[in-house]
């Protein structure tokens, strides 16, 4: 590798990245082969070698437990020994969290080093003008390819930003693609249907490509299906090679057995949750395939793997001033029936205190809906964000409901009062928006709670 850029350069290179819009930010998303532009990454990545094509990538699109089967996935890896590349969306606190190496982020100086080597790639595309403007996406998505070719890991694990068709990480050739749970999310983007959503996510499906799809609605299974035909690729269902049972689960850790293509009884996640089971099995099972071409994963492996995998925001638990906080990711009515259901085993018969915050784009109804017969306050806040709804909207669209309902547009206010507004002991979840956790962990980080990021 190049000596580290100095203090200087690295400023100058992240600014430079900053320049590109990030859609993630914007009011709008624009979901359009010029604002998506999958030739522009591969023409960008070809002037540093096209990292790409060298890379053994596990490739997962879904819309829910994306994330967490990601993480599992490269823990699994890294505990068997390998070096592993990771590389997610959105981040919380730093960018850095996005691309990472055995569970170690990116440095600045990494990221600067793999920003100046695209710069001129960068500036090849932006000069011709048929192929649109470079997004921050895609320029950050084109950083951990470079990063992990000039890092030697032997695997990279790769989730998609936003859908799979026009998604910045489908450049690739993956060994394994994972098809998690796809639910509506994103509507106004990918469309309005379940197999309008599913056809995006489908076309991460390549020619020849071995599939792990874990339990699909039917709309979702039909597309998925007629993909995989199409490109003569082998889909493999996760509940045909594993079935799994709930021993135990507590706010940090879940027990449980995993059985079927291997068995693997008393499995132990500090991701905690019944539907983290079939991540489990998912990550499992693309493991599996990995080891058919010479991975060398051993039930152990799987083991130790497991008992390490935690993720930031993912039924993530935390103390202060003699409440439990939890963090929680959920952002669709899916995943609300989710989080429901995981308190309700966790704290059976407890009633909660809820700080939301969501999307405008999103289901606000269909999301407080399934948080209301928890609840016995809600504190309706808005996201430092030009998608985030109003809380007037959200208080509209909370209609009815029997407890305790604040509009407070910014959760710090709401964190900073928690003493007056709360009982000693109550549990309070954050949730609704990775935006509005995000905006919790910097008033909390200077406060010296114990935080785990990523």
């Amino acid at each position: 590798m190049n000596q580290n850029p100095s203090p200087g350069t690295v400023k100058e290179a992240l600014e430079f990245l900053d320049r590109f819009t990030n859609y993630e930010r914007e009011a709008r998303y624009p979901y359009t082969a010029s604002a998506m532009n999958l030739e522009r990454v591969r023409r960008m990545l070809a002037t540093v070698g096209s990292p790409e094509k060298k890379l053994a990538v596990v490739h997962i699109a879904g819309t829910k437990g994306k994330g967490s089967t990601a993480r599992m996935v490269s823990m699994i890896l890294s505990t068997a020994g390998y070096r592993v590349g990771l590389y997610t969306s959105p981040h919380l606190l730093w960018k850095n969290e996005r691309i990472q190496v055995n569970e170690e982020m990116i440095s600045d100086q990494d990221l600067a080093r793999a920003l100046d080597a695209l710069r001129p790639g960068v500036e090849s595309v932006q000069a011709e003008k048929a192929l649109g403007e470079v997004s921050y996406f895609e320029l950050l998505t084109a950083a951990a390819f470079y990063h992990f070719a000039a890092s030697k890991v032997k695997y990279a694990v790769l989730e998609t930003g936003l859908g799979g068709r026009l998604d910045a990480t489908n450049v690739c050739m993956p060994l394994v693609t994972v098809i998690t749970p796809i639910s509506l999310d994103h509507t106004d983007i990918l469309g309005d249907t379940l197999d309008k959503i599913a056809l995006e996510k489908a076309m991460v499906i390549k020619p020849g490509a071995r599939v792990v799809v874990a339990p699909q609605a039917e709309a979702a299974e039909q597309v998925l299906n007629k993909r995989c035909r199409e490109m003569n690729a082998e889909l493999l269902a996760v509940e045909k090679f594993y079935s799994w049972k709930l021993n135990y689960i507590y706010s940090h850790e879940m027990g449980f057995d995993l059985l079927g293509k291997r068995n693997l009884p008393g499995l132990k996640t500090k991701m905690v949750g019944p539907r983290q089971m079939l991540n489990a099995a998912t990550a499992v099972l693309a493991c599996d395939i990995l080891s058919t071409q010479g991975a060398k994963i051993s039930d152990d492996t799987i083991r130790y793997g497991m008992a390490r995998a935690r993720l930031a925001a993912r039924f993530q638990t935390l103390e202060l001033a003699g409440r439990t906080l939890i963090l929680d990711g959920a952002h669709n009515p899916e995943s609300a029936k989710a989080l429901a259901e995981t308190l309700e085993m966790v704290y059976p018969g407890k009633k909660f205190c809820f700080i939301v915050g969501l999307g405008r784009d999103k289901d606000l109804a269909g999301f407080l809906a399934e948080l209301k017969p928890k609840a016995e306050c809600i504190f309706l806040c808005q996201a430092n964000h030009p998608r985030a709804a109003k809380v007037h909207l959200l208080r509209e669209k909370l209609g009815d409901f029997n407890g305790r309902a604040e509009m407070q547009p910014e959760i710090k206010i709401v964190l900073e009062n928690l003493s007056s507004l709360t009982k000693p002991g109550s549990i309070i979840i954050i949730t609704g928006s990775f935006f509005l956790i995000g905006e919790a962990l910097q008033w909390l980080l200077p406060r010296g709670i114990e935080i785990q990021i990523p």
